[in-house]
């Protein structure tokens, strides 16, 4: 899928172990697998969090980890790429209560988390973190500390709520973000809006799986700053959030709501179709709705590939890739429609 909802890009790791460049080895996703080798070589390890939709991850893997620089600091440590929503990549996003991707995750041998890198991470983030690591400095508590002596600067305040957030510690980002909400009560900086989606998406929903405090988070973003443009993410994880606590019946009731108010759309049939993908639930309606999509826009690339994603979830192969074709017949430049058919088609 390409945009906040429909997003492109694949990123694919398949090969347990494979040179990366000429100077670094990325090994399989398994932990007992990394700390054997961090203790053997008495180093640490970095885990590089992606998902194949992604295209924060695509660009990183593409222009950052695959830079001189980089590689070149990289063939230090124990390195690897792990698929955060399949198999063992899964089980060490859930155990690290990652929040986003893509995420570099810094570890000791014994696999105690050190530092964290989430979303927009460039090489001069990725030197300072493994330094500050050596040295046992920490930016973000010296941040901490400056917020609490200048209680007064707001925009501080908000970088130290959201690198706590992103970082899935609970009480510190709830220390600070909730001097964050008061400073900026009627959201006049747009703190109040990003703050309650984040906590909610990426804080309680991601990190700590807690789906009524997200839900809780979430609806308070739509209530309160309905015109934001935070509040138009928030409901596609709220929904989500219904649907991952058991209140299916809300979910189903709010998304017709949606289509309700706007009948001859194609978007809040994008929005169904989406939510039924990213959950993996209710893959039919996933499926009527996609197709409704694209029976209103038949340009709409987009609907094409995430008719695709659903019959492929569904486990229908064949139809999946008809879909994709659909794709790549309307935008042929486009590599990752190309890269989705090949998968569909293994």
């Amino acid at each position: 899928m390409k945009t906040e909802l429909f997003i492109t890009f694949l990123v694919l790791f398949t090969i347990p172990c494979l040179a990366f460049g000429d100077e670094i080895t990325v090994e399989k996703c398994d932990l007992s697998h990394l700390k054997n080798i961090a203790k053997e070589r008495n180093t640490n390890i970095v885990i590089n969090f992606y998902a194949y939709w992604c295209p924060a991850c695509r660009e990183l893997y593409k222009s950052v980890l695959n830079s001189e620089g980089v590689k070149k600091v990289l063939s230090e440590y124990v390195f690897a790429r792990c698929n955060g929503e399949e198999g063992e990549g899964e089980k060490l996003f859930n155990q690290y209560k990652v929040t986003a991707f893509p995420t570099l995750l810094i570890l000791d041998a014994s696999g105690k988390e050190l530092d964290r890198l989430v979303d927009e991470i460039d090489e001069a983030k990725i030197k300072k973190s493994l330094e500050n690591v050596k040295s046992g400095r920490s930016d973000l508590e010296e941040l901490a500390k400056r917020s609490d002596a200048n209680p007064k600067d707001i925009d501080l305040m908000f970088n130290v709520c959201m690198s706590y957030i992103f970082k899935a510690d609970r009480d510190k980002a709830k220390k600070y973000c909730e001097k964050v909400l008061k400073a900026d009560q009627k959201n006049e900086k747009g703190y109040a809006s990003q703050v309650l989606l984040s906590l909610g998406k990426y804080l309680y929903f991601r990190g700590m799986k807690d789906y009524d405090l997200a839900a809780a988070h979430l609806e308070q973003v739509i209530k309160l700053f309905p015109e934001s443009k935070e509040a138009k993410s928030a409901f596609v994880f709220l929904i989500s959030s219904y649907v991952k606590s058991g209140k299916e019946g809300v979910a189903v009731m709010k998304l017709r709501e949606l289509i309700k108010k706007n009948p001859n759309s194609k978007d809040p049939y994008k929005t169904f179709a989406y939510i039924c993908w990213k959950n993996k639930w209710r893959v039919d309606q996933g499926i009527e709705n996609a197709k409704k999509a694209t029976d209103l826009d038949p340009k709409d690339d987009e609907a094409w590939d995430l008719l695709a994603e659903l019959y492929f979830l569904k486990g229908d192969k064949v139809e999946a890739a008809k879909a994709e074709e659909e794709a790549i017949k309307l935008k042929p430049s486009e590599e990752y429609y190309k890269e989705q058919k090949e998968r569909f088609s293994r």
